[in-house]
């Protein structure tokens, strides 16, 4: 009989600040050059990580819990390509090996990242893939098999970014959390909720595959409809049944922008904060500029607000920057 999965606690979280302490960076935490009446937005950048994701932070975390026993065969994992490059980065570094499932979808530049950084690439249909990623097993490679998102110490290192938020702007108010597979809003949640439980926390998808908004809305876990675009990093037909549990009570609600949405934050980021992000970091800058004032004129999900003159200070993460050179040029060109 398995165990059900459990969001991490804030002491796993307060032991990854520990165990990542002097091996991966402190990203900053920057003020969007853009004004918004009311509203003081931050980015967290996490797209300057050693891997330019924040997927290195719950990679180190995991394979530091490892015995020497379970690495004597490697690491395995399925990703489409951050946790790949954040666990073939911490495997090289432990001098063990790394082997990734990814799917035929998956673009070059991150590809190209995950060799660079010493990964063994195999490759399958999108539909293997995400077997794999389902069932938590990949009996195609042999090694120990880590999963992206179903684990408490890669929830956990995520978690520290939320630590890393509030120690520098303790009166933040939102936190803003692309979502994919439910680890770095569960890891982010953890942390918060102990440390600031007045702030919210929204997931933030894209209208071409909205899966959390879809289970939200229906209370249950419901097939969504997906249709591929150039954001490629978020975005499944449904919430992962181990996830929900952990997701669908303690967040503030699920935003769902559309493409020109995000295309148009990843066009602000580039022009007025010279950042380059891929499009999943740009939907919660997206969901922000377009959709919280919405809400917190309507006083929807309740939410804070603040008396007199003070702005609302909320945070987007932006969770990496995994695009590639004509993206970003049909990004700036208005063409995508």
């Amino acid at each position: 009989m398995s165990v059900p999965l459990t969001a991490p606690s804030f002491d796993d979280i307060r032991a990854a600040e520990s165990c990542l302490k002097n091996i991966i960076i402190r990203t900053p935490l920057l003020k969007l050059n853009y004004d918004i009446p009311g509203i003081e937005i931050y980015l967290k950048c996490e797209q300057f990580q050693l891997t330019s994701s924040f997927k290195v932070r719950g990679a180190t975390n995991i394979v530091k819990m490892l015995t020497a026993k379970e690495k004597e065969n490697g690491i395995v994992t399925a990703s489409s390509g951050n946790m790949a490059q954040g666990l073939s980065w911490i495997a090289r570094e432990e001098n063990i090996k790394c082997k990734i499932l990814v799917p035929d979808t998956t673009n070059e530049v991150k590809l190209k990242a995950i060799e660079r950084l010493g990964g063994e690439i195999t490759k399958c249909s999108f539909d293997e893939w995400f077997q794999v990623i389902i069932n938590g097993q990949c009996p195609m490679l042999d090694g120990y098999f880590i999963h992206p998102v179903r684990n408490r110490h890669v929830m956990a290192g995520h978690g520290t970014i939320a630590l890393e938020i509030l120690d520098e702007l303790p009166e933040c108010d939102a936190i803003f959390v692309p979502y994919g597979g439910g680890g770095l809003i569960t890891g982010i949640v953890s942390a918060v909720k102990h440390l600031k439980e007045s702030v919210d926390i929204f997931a933030c998808e894209v209208e071409t595959a909205a899966p959390l908004s879809a289970a939200l809305n229906a209370n249950e876990i419901v097939k969504n409809p997906v249709q591929k675009s150039w954001i490629d990093a978020i975005g499944h037909a449904n919430v992962m049944k181990e996830m929900w549990p952990l997701v669908k009570d303690s967040i503030d609600g699920s935003i769902v922008v559309t493409l020109k949405e995000t295309a148009d934050a990843l066009k602000l980021l580039i022009e007025r904060n010279h950042l380059i992000c891929e499009g999943a970091s740009a939907t919660a800058l997206a969901a922000i500029l377009w959709h919280y004032q919405r809400l917190l004129e309507n006083n929807k999900a309740g939410l804070r607000r603040k008396s007199g003159d003070e702005p609302i200070k909320v945070v987007a993460i932006l969770t990496g920057a995994g695009i590639d050179n004509t993206t970003i040029i049909k990004c700036l060109n208005g063409t995508l």
